[in-house]
């Protein structure tokens, strides 16, 4: 049997029904065991903040780790960010103003340091009042020679602004090149806004839960169909759907 890179969300994705993620980490951790399946978490949380769940939660402890929405690569093993990662994508980002030009608009409340990072930068909003404040801070940004991407979530109610360059997907395809997994031998899963990115450049096999936010069902329904799956489960228990779907499961 051939091993797979498994890609998935954490927050609402994979965590949120305990009974099925104890069934998904007993499966998962036998592929690891027998075919060599890397097991890869991408999530908007910071290392401390991912640190802070997985006191909470049993999970697989993964050979790849994507924080803070794809800006930062960490490998447990070693206990080593991917430096070469961090090279890549720090073209055109300057956080210090970013964060300064910001204040100029009300609707965004800067979230506490806990979810802060070098390459990320992370407000409260609303939904109204960040349509508005998008574009003018977008342009604002590009004349100061700044090179951005902007990614709501939650149905308008967090940003994140990551270089260029950064996101979910970008990451995900540096580590599969890195190892050597072809679409084919990749899945990806997710449920909010932050995983569009996911969803809407990566070719591989791609499960959207079936508690999945407004952002991301939307998305879905007005766009070509593609290799993904809506599932009608919730949290891991969707994951595990979706693994069956598309012949994953079948393998044992």
């Amino acid at each position: 049997m051939a091993k797979f890179l498994f890609v998935t969300d954490l927050d609402n994705t994979l965590v949120g029904d305990d009974v099925a993620l104890n069934k998904l980490n007993e499966w998962l951790s036998k592929e690891r065991q027998s075919y060599g399946t890397v097991i890869a978490y991408t999530t908007g949380r910071s290392l401390p903040l991912y640190q802070e769940l997985i006191a909470q939660k049993k999970l697989l402890e993964p050979d790849v780790l994507m924080l803070a929405v794809g800006t930062e690569i960490y490998y447990p093993d070693s206990n080593n960010f991917d430096d070469a990662w961090q090279r890549k994508i720090s073209q055109g980002w300057n956080r210090e103003i970013i964060v300064e030009v910001a204040k100029r608009f009300p609707c965004l409340v800067l979230q506490p340091s806990t979810q802060q990072t070098a390459f990320k930068v992370t407000y409260y909003t609303n939904q109204e009042g960040l349509y508005v404040t998008l574009p003018h801070l977008n342009a604002i940004l590009q004349n100061q020679g700044l090179a951005v991407q902007m990614i709501d979530s939650y149905d308008g109610g967090f940003l994140d602004i990551l270089p260029a360059s950064a996101n979910k997907a970008s990451a995900a395809i540096f580590v599969q090149q890195c190892l050597g997994f072809t679409d084919e031998q990749t899945v990806i899963c997710g449920d909010s806004g932050n995983d569009l990115s996911m969803f809407q450049n990566m070719l591989c096999p791609a499960i959207i839960v079936g508690n999945a936010r407004l952002e991301i069902l939307n998305w879905h329904k007005n766009s070509p169909p593609g290799k993904r799956y809506l599932a009608k489960s919730n949290f891991a228990a969707g994951i595990l759907e979706g693994l069956e779907h598309f012949g994953f499961l079948k393998r044992n």
